[in-house]
């Protein structure tokens, strides 16, 4: 079940599931990794509307789900090379804003956090911010025909061990698991992806 509210041409949807999470995950420990990750995720995702409105390209939807914002262009998917840039830093140049003046008020978790949140979606990988960015460098210089499959290739090369690491680390006693769901759930979106 959503909740469904238009502002300024966007459809807002929320489904019932997000504050339902929310308010478990803050039941169980309110200084907890996964209420950092939540907040950050929530300022990463803000960052990426609040460029495409600064950039006259509104979304069609944004969606507040279980498992995140998900952000849907519809018909105004393409807005050229340069917008798509810097919208998808846009959101990454939130969490590397807010990285270093949590630091320094003492929110160290969060800090990491959101530096963490921040490299990780640099990655050149299809489904994450600095694979849109290496995609629309790739298609400014000519390669509109071999972008899509150089950008699945090179998404398998920074992926894969990433995954075999935090597959060892989960192993060794040393991880808890999230690093290997994310990359592998990063491994999946290589070949089902609707942007590339």
């Amino acid at each position: 079940m959503m909740l469904e509210k238009t502002l300024c041409g966007v459809r807002f949807r929320v489904s019932l599931l997000f504050p339902a999470l929310l308010s478990a995950l803050l039941l169980a420990r309110a200084d907890s990794p996964a209420v950092s990750c939540v907040i950050a995720s929530a300022m990463h995702e803000a960052g990426h509307l609040l460029a495409m409105l600064m950039l006259g390209c509104p979304p069609h939807a944004c969606t507040l789900g279980a498992f995140g914002m998900r952000i849907e262009m519809g018909a105004r998917r393409m807005v050229g090379y340069r917008r798509n840039i810097l919208i998808s830093l846009a959101g990454p140049t939130v969490n590397l804003l807010a990285a270093p003046l949590l630091w320094a008020l003492g929110c160290r978790q969060a800090a990491v956090v959101h530096a963490v949140l921040a490299a990780f979606n640099l990655l050149p990988a299809s489904a994450l911010d600095g694979g849109q960015v290496m995609y629309c460098l790739l298609c400014m210089t000519g390669r509109e025909r071999t972008a899509p499959c150089l950008i699945r290739v090179l998404s398998a090369v920074v992926l894969l061990p990433l995954a075999v690491v935090a597959f060892w680390l989960v192993l060794s006693g040393r991880g808890n698991g999230t690093l290997l769901i994310v990359s592998g759930y990063a491994i999946a979106l290589i070949f089902w992806h609707p942007e590339n």
